[in-house]
């Protein structure tokens, strides 16, 4: 009898044991009780991101820019999960996570970059499909977010591209108000672009005129004929400085951002022909497969919070199409300055087809 009521008491103390335990997981810890992104995402998310405790974010320099602002310190001490950030080229990120999802080994969770790299990775179902619950992801710009695949990942920035000259050589009635006003024999030996025969900005810049109403691969073959650029190798940083130094008088892939960093009074300006800004969008998802995919929603979740899009913005340099946040520098306002059409997503996840126009155009690498 002893014995029997021993087991009932084990038995019922077990079972309240399991029921506490399943109880807490069906709450919030009071901690993040009234915490908007928790409350969004709900207690078996968080409690599961909580037991996660970390996780690992793939992107460029500008995440650990925006990482180094703040933002790392911001998370962590919120939520209690750490982020490890594993920073490099996009192309060699990229590849990295194909081969991780290739041999079922994934450790990334979150990837940040550029759409071309997102449609490769989509391809090789590299990408888990999920929408953040996150209100300020609406009020983006609606034309930069993907129209096919949906779901997969979510618009963060544009990379804009334009002119940039230089002031001293440049007199301000003949800042171009329009791209075919460089197609001028005056400006022979004068125009820089950036390599567009490979990816990269100067690619981008051009496929954008490429798919310009009025402009085309018309444009590009007068721009060679009349003008005959000097391609600078490199990114537009170094096309910039070439500007700056007085080597051209004007240069094609220009970012406002790029002058943020210049010493105050550098001849150097940031002009946007009535054409528009070519432009491509960087964007963010989850990794199929990913070790930690619920502290993955988390902070992909609380990425799209207005002091977050705020902080890219200003921090990272980069444009972020939002009504409420605001350019660190007139240059960068993706509202005073015309966009392009959009790159249809065909072509920027295979855009080899355009190489090929440009070595035709410039010449094989």
């Amino acid at each position: 009898m002893k014995k029997h009521n021993a087991l009932v008491l084990i038995t019922f103390a077990v079972g309240f044991l399991f029921s506490a335990v399943a109880f807490a997981q069906d709450k919030l810890p009071a901690r993040l009780a009234d915490d908007p992104v928790a409350k969004a995402l709900g207690p078996a998310v968080i409690n599961a991101a909580l037991k996660e405790g970390k996780v690992v974010w793939y992107g460029g320099t500008t995440s650990q820019q925006f990482f180094d602002s703040g933002a790392k310190d911001r998370f962590e001490k919120r939520f209690g999960i750490k982020i490890e950030l594993i920073s490099g080229r996009m192309r060699h990120l990229t590849d990295r996570i194909r081969t991780e999802v290739a041999v079922g080994k994934v450790q990334g969770d979150i990837m940040e970059g550029g759409d071309k790299y997102m449609l490769e990775l989509h391809a090789v179902d590299a990408l888990a499909k999920w929408r953040p619950p996150a209100p300020e992801l609406d009020n983006i710009d609606k034309k930069v977010f993907v129209s096919e695949p949906v779901g997969y990942w979510w618009p963060v920035h544009l990379s804009a591209q334009a002119i940039l000259l230089n002031t001293n050589m440049v007199k301000p009635e003949d800042y171009p108000k329009s791209y075919w006003d460089i197609v001028d024999p005056k400006w022979k030996g004068r125009v820089a672009i950036r390599d567009p025969r490979a990816s990269g900005g100067g690619a981008w810049h051009m496929l954008g005129i490429y798919n310009t109403p009025g402009m085309g691969i018309d444009y590009i073959k007068k721009l060679k004929a009349t003008v005959e650029p000097f391609i600078v190798r490199g990114g537009s940083r170094k096309l910039r400085d070439a500007i700056a130094r007085g080597q051209f008088a004007l240069g094609f892939s220009g970012r406002g951002e790029n002058i943020r960093d210049l010493p105050k009074g550098t001849p150097v300006k940031f002009v946007v022909p009535k054409e528009g800004q070519a432009w491509t969008p960087f964007s963010i998802a989850t990794i199929k497969g990913a070790g930690r995919p619920n502290a993955a929603k988390v902070i992909m979740t609380w990425f799209y919070e207005l002091e977050n899009l705020q902080a890219w913005n200003t921090h990272a340099g980069r444009n972020v199409p939002h009504p409420k946040v605001k350019p660190p520098i007139p240059e960068m306002s993706l509202t005073a300055y015309p966009l392009m059409r959009k790159i249809p997503s065909e072509q920027l996840g295979d855009p080899n087809f355009f190489f090929k126009e440009m070595e035709q155009v410039f010449g094989i690498r």
